[in-house]
């Protein structure tokens, strides 16, 4: 380990062959321990003949036989490589820990702040930073864009492809694109920068809060769940072809009018999906029971116990998906 021979190390000193100058000190407390009758274990690093430096596990003891202390002896390991992965651990840890910062400052921290409306939006993703992705875009000041998408896989990968969609959906918004024109660009640049096992499901709508109408296209996104008073919920009617699946793919657009009180829950997969330990979906009938019966006024607060819900239901179960959430309502009339 240490590439020296056996003549070469028998009658020398094991500090003066292994320990480098640096290291001295360190080597000579842990020989007086052990002299003293203490076991001593420690990491530390230890020199080679060639003068490499070399990570080990040293483990230093006094040798007794019927009480009395007969010698010593030092055993040591080469953990070079234990360490190599556990630095590129904390180095990937590191990374997701910065890339989770990243994609959080990338997603709305609050709601536009439209007068008359109340709209709030959640993301948890399975492991550090993942694909999901919603986000508000104010367009003037009656107007706000609201997009909420699901990129196929998850982590690391998936979110580089959700930052990349962020930054299209953006640009497309500040062009005032429509929202068939939007997912139909999207979609092109999409499946031209990317491989056939990625797609994004997304919903894209503008709020008009003046008209009080929300127009919006839907690639692929589960159908938005719409709550109005004395009606049982209903759900948004279109919905097309995921993006980057088909690069000439078209998707029609609907203006629909939000009356006050109605609210609009929009939803990844993630969330209607989740399963418990017997492998059931938490479903799409839990999800409209907890917002029919919330008793919380805000629609962040009503996020919240989604999420709480969701995350009662899986219990102990591993969360396997990233969940995002929106939630829309009118409040009052703007006239």
């Amino acid at each position: 380990m240490f590439g020296y021979t056996h003549a070469e190390a028998v009658g020398k000193h094991i500090n003066d062959l292994l320990a480098s100058a640096s290291y001295q000190e360190e080597s000579g407390r842990l020989s007086r321990s052990v002299i003293h009758g203490e076991r001593v274990e420690l990491d530390s690093r230890r020199r080679r003949k060639d003068g490499s430096l070399i990570d080990v596990s040293t483990l230093g003891a006094p040798v007794e036989h019927d009480g009395k202390q007969l010698g010593i002896y030092a055993i040591y390991r080469d953990i070079t490589e234990r360490k190599k992965a556990e630095e590129a651990r904390i180095r990937s840890q590191e990374e997701a820990r910065m890339a989770r910062n990243i994609q959080i400052n990338l997603l709305p921290k609050t709601g536009p702040g439209i007068p008359g409306y109340d709209l709030a939006g959640r993301n948890i993703p399975a492991l550090n930073v993942g694909g999901d992705y919603f986000d508000f875009i104010r367009l003037d000041e009656r107007r706000v864009a609201i997009g909420v998408g699901d990129v196929s896989g998850k982590g690391l990968a998936a979110s580089l492809v959700m930052a990349n969609l962020q930054a299209t959906i953006r640009s497309l918004a500040l062009f005032d694109a429509d929202p068939k024109d939007c997912l139909e660009r999207a979609n092109r640049l999409l499946f031209r920068s990317t491989d056939a096992r990625t797609f994004v499901s997304l919903f894209y709508g503008i709020l008009d809060a003046e008209r009080g109408t929300l127009r919006y296209a839907n690639a692929g996104q589960g159908m938005p769940i719409l709550f109005q008073a004395n009606e049982k919920p209903g759900h948004l009617k279109l919905r097309g072809i995921a993006l980057g699946v088909k690069e000439d793919a078209r998707y029609e657009e609907e203006d629909i009018p939000i009356a006050v009180g109605d609210k609009i829950l929009i939803y990844t997969d993630g969330i209607s999906e989740a399963m418990n330990a017997s492998m059931q979906e938490f479903g799409e009938g839990r999800l409209q029971t907890v917002v029919s019966e919330s008793r919380t006024s805000t629609s962040l607060g009503r996020i919240e116990e989604i999420l709480a819900d969701v995350n009662a239901y899986i219990h102990d179960a591993s969360r396997n998906d990233d969940m995002t959430v929106v939630l829309l309502k009118r409040l009052r009339s703007s006239r």
